[in-house]
């Protein structure tokens, strides 16, 4: 009986450090500007924050075919941010507009610069940034914020 005791608490145990240990996640942001989350720290070239998650949420993958290979489990992790720095609006279109790489009215400066990357050129002219930035096919475009680094 104790011998079953001691398992289940050593399962108990290594559970709750799983648990814990999925609570955090690192933000990595490259020189080039593309942002990857991961549940290990950044390489050293990139800048890295620590997020603690409020409660991570596992999906479980769809069940394999027999004409396909074995299917892995794959742990998804959702982040989302309820205050937003630019205002509000619908959390599912800023996703499809940054998916798309629209520029859209209450967007901030940090999601613009997920999209394309840090700006080739950058003019502030009283507190109203100008940035230009490249877009898909080489074209530059050319995109405003306001004093709280909004597009407006």
């Amino acid at each position: 009986m104790q011998k079953y005791f001691y398992i289940g608490l050593i399962l108990s145990s290594c559970h709750i450090s799983a648990l814990n240990a999925a609570a955090q996640i690192y933000q990595c942001t490259a020189s080039n500007g593309a942002t990857t989350f991961s549940d290990r720290s950044c390489p050293g070239t990139s800048t890295q924050s620590l997020h603690t998650l409020v409660q991570p949420m596992t999906i479980p993958a769809l069940p394999a075919n027999s004409n396909q290979r074995p299917v892995q489990h794959t742990r998804v992790t959702i982040i989302a941010d309820d205050k937003h720095p630019c205002g509000t609006f619908d959390s599912s279109t800023r996703r499809t507009h940054l998916v798309r790489k629209q520029v859209t009215s209450g967007m901030s400066q940090a999601e613009v610069e997920s999209m394309f990357g840090k700006p080739l050129t950058q003019s502030n002219h009283n507190g109203i940034i100008s940035a230009t930035y490249r877009s898909a096919k080489n074209q530059k475009r050319s995109v405003r914020f306001n004093q709280n680094g909004c597009v407006p």
